[in-house]
């Protein structure tokens, strides 16, 4: 059942407490009213009804005040701790994908990713450029090209990223910027709003 068919149900429930409360305080008064048989008392006792039906106002209209801000306060609850649990799983999906990227970055396989991103720096830069690596990743990558190898402290994970210092050109080839790429596009996702 749904939040706002729960709260339509509990604000019926609460308007049908506060009619019936106002119903026997009106028979009451109604009675009082038919035992009086002077005109006096008649005019007291309709003013009497006419107070007690304001009070009774007055009560309903500050209950339902109540009850709307104490909904919109657990909405708001609800709304903010699904976020902080989804913000903790995607934290934790990301870091078990960090996890099993730095698990490749030691594989076999990882040389010849290594070999791939070289050869798409100079498709997109040309022949001259820097590459930039992780220190992990240096003495490695030395043996695969003939560019000049600086280590860049800000790749953690690995990969390499690419610098033509005379153009001004730059190529990005990290896992840890295809990571955050990734995290950005999946939280992005309109399936993951809230």
């Amino acid at each position: 059942m749904e939040p706002e068919e729960i709260y339509a149900k509990k604000a019926e429930m609460f308007r049908t407490a506060i009619d019936k409360q106002a119903d026997e305080e009106i028979a009451l008064s109604a009675k009082e009213i038919r035992s009086r048989k002077s005109a006096a008392g008649k005019a007291k006792a309709q003013q009497a009804l006419s107070d007690t039906l304001s009070k009774v106002r007055a009560e309903r209209s500050a209950y339902e005040t109540k009850f709307k801000k104490e909904l919109s306060r657990c909405g708001f609850q609800t709304t903010k701790a699904v976020r902080a649990h989804r913000k903790e799983l995607i934290d934790g999906f990301f870091e078990e994908l960090k996890g099993e990227l730095a698990g490749f970055a030691q594989s076999d396989k990882y040389s010849d990713y290594l070999k791939r991103s070289l050869a798409k720096a100079g498709k997109e830069l040309g022949r001259d450029f820097v590459v930039l690596c992780a220190p992990k990743d240096a003495e490695r990558l030395k043996k695969l090209t003939a560019h000049e190898v600086r280590e860049e402290i800000s790749i953690i994970i690995g990969g390499i990223s690419a610098l033509d210092e005379q153009n001004g050109l730059y190529a990005d080839f990290t896992l840890d910027s295809a990571l955050e790429s990734e995290r950005g596009a999946f939280t992005d996702k309109p399936e993951l709003r809230l």
